[in-house]
């Protein structure tokens, strides 16, 4: 019993378990439908059957009642046959049949009554009697479970001797009906068993591309040989398929972040190293010279040197953590927007670059081909061209040519800026526009926030930035902004 009782325990939750599976809740919705169906069509067809044979049975009654009448009920009432023949007759037509048969005579009497086997008697009711023997019209009932069939007696025109009626039980229809049901119900219970069978072959076919999706993204990563994991796409129905390509979308999309991120953890790393060596450099300076001046060492020329050198170090780091504070600033807000002319937009930013092109002995060459409008927000567009142009200046070379130019093209404005220095490495060129990404991080106060504010001040403005360079053949980074006619 015991070992019976842990059979039954595992089996109940094994069940359980596999209710909850979508291949067990496929077979159990395939088998419910299968049922239903089929129990629908077997009562059908018990209700058709039963109909069927009613009817048959009935015709058949009706057909015998007639030979009886020409034969036997009319000679009977002529007096040509006894009351003894007759009744032998009746009996010799009936055969094997087990039916009842009533003679009536003209006022509701029997006069005449023979049958076979235990047939229940049914007496037709007066209703009957009247259809049959007063109007002369045929009878057919069914009362009981015993079918009714009466027919009129005429010995002429208008003269109706008596009445015949026949009376059978439909219940010898039952075992035919019976033995149809068994049939039914072995059918039934076959083709459930089928149904159960092929619902769980297609389930598995079905679901094996999920089971093999739940493993990839159970046991996501890379495999061995350093490859992403990839669902198969050319497996099971088209949604499964597409449900497996959305995956691997996803997962690409999942891989390209974690690398972006990792990629920005590292660069940020270096930049931290990279500020924290820059503001030692000045705070090592500034604390040098204000302890001079402070223990009054420095006297005279020295004294007026030493606080013009901590000025210009206290205004290096303010202009590291500006730009620091404006890269932030610039992603997490889209200012006020206007509209702003590309001359003024252009010839601002100039002004405000050309002490620096003078100090690195660079020339500044400005070409205006047409003049356009652009909506957007003044300030943060002087940043982006500035950081681009303030590129150009560092990578330049002593007396080169850095050339700006500004036209329209169809219903876009176009800014550019060319320089003449080293070019980007065509590795480095995909990353150009991510934070903290510095094309040589020997040169000093290169933060690797400039592109990354151009981009961004860029797609603020429904525009693009497009870059064109090779290692030493310089580089043209051009705004694309979408062109605003003046209201």
């Amino acid at each position: 019993m015991e070992q019976i009782r842990r059979w039954g325990k595992a089996f109940r939750s094994w069940s359980r378990s596999w209710t909850r599976r979508l291949s067990g809740q496929l077979v159990m919705s395939h088998v419910l439908v299968a049922v239903v169906v089929l129990s629908f069509a077997l009562a059908a067809a018990q209700i058709t059957f039963r109909g069927y044979l009613a009817r048959t049975q009935m015709a058949r009654l009706s057909g015998q009642a007639g030979a009886i009448q020409r034969l036997v009920m009319r000679p009977f009432f002529s007096g040509a046959v006894s009351q003894n023949t007759a009744a032998y007759l009746i009996q010799v037509l009936q055969g094997a049949f087990s039916d009842r048969v009533y003679v009536y005579d003209q006022l509701g009497n029997v006069i005449l009554q023979a049958h076979y086997g235990n047939v229940p008697s049914v007496v037709p009711n007066s209703a009957a009697q009247v259809q049959v023997m007063r109007y002369g019209q045929n009878y057919r009932s069914i009362a009981n479970g015993v079918g009714i069939v009466g027919v009129p007696v005429w010995l002429g025109p208008g003269n109706i001797a008596g009445g015949l009626f026949l009376e059978s039980p439909l219940s010898m229809s039952n075992p035919a009906v019976s033995s149809l049901s068994r049939l039914l119900l072995l059918d039934l219970l076959a083709a459930t068993v089928l149904v159960g069978v092929l619902a769980y072959v297609i389930s598995g076919r079905l679901l094996g591309p999920l089971q093999q999706l739940r493993h990839v993204v159970a046991g996501s990563g890379r495999t061995a040989d350093g490859q992403n994991r990839r669902a198969p796409e050319d497996q099971g129905p088209a949604e499964v398929q597409a449900l497996a390509h959305e995956f691997n979308r996803l997962e690409d999309r999942i891989e390209g972040q974690m690398d972006q991120l990792r990629r920005e953890a590292e660069a940020r790393d270096a930049l931290m190293a990279h500020v924290a060596h820059d503001l030692r450099t000045p705070l090592t300076s500034i604390r040098g010279f204000l302890e001079a001046v402070r223990e009054r060492v420095a006297v005279g020329p020295a004294h007026d040197r030493a606080v013009e050198v901590a000025w210009e170090e206290t205004l290096r780091l303010q202009r590291l953590v500006d730009r620091l504070l404006k890269a932030t600033r610039i992603r997490s807000e889209g200012g006020a927007l206007a509209l702003v002319s590309t001359r003024d937009w252009v010839s601002k930013t100039l002004e405000r670059a050309a002490p620096l092109v003078e100090q690195h002995h660079l020339e500044l060459h400005w070409e205006v081909r047409q003049e356009g409008s652009v909506r957007g927000n003044e300030d943060y567009l002087i940043e982006a061209l500035l950081n681009v142009v303030d590129n150009a200046i560092k990578w330049s070379p002593p007396g080169s040519v850095i050339e700006v130019g500004n036209e329209v093209r169809e219903t876009r404005v176009v800014v550019w800026v060319q320089d003449h220095g080293p070019g980007i490495a065509e590795e480095l060129l995909p990353r150009v526009f991510e934070r903290f990404v510095t094309g040589d991080s020997s040169r000093q106060y290169s933060s690797g926030l400039g592109l990354s504010i151009v981009d961004e001040v860029a797609r603020q403005h429904r525009g693009e930035v497009i870059i064109h360079s090779k290692p030493g053949g310089g580089t043209i980074v051009e705004l694309w902004l979408p062109l605003a006619e003046p209201s």
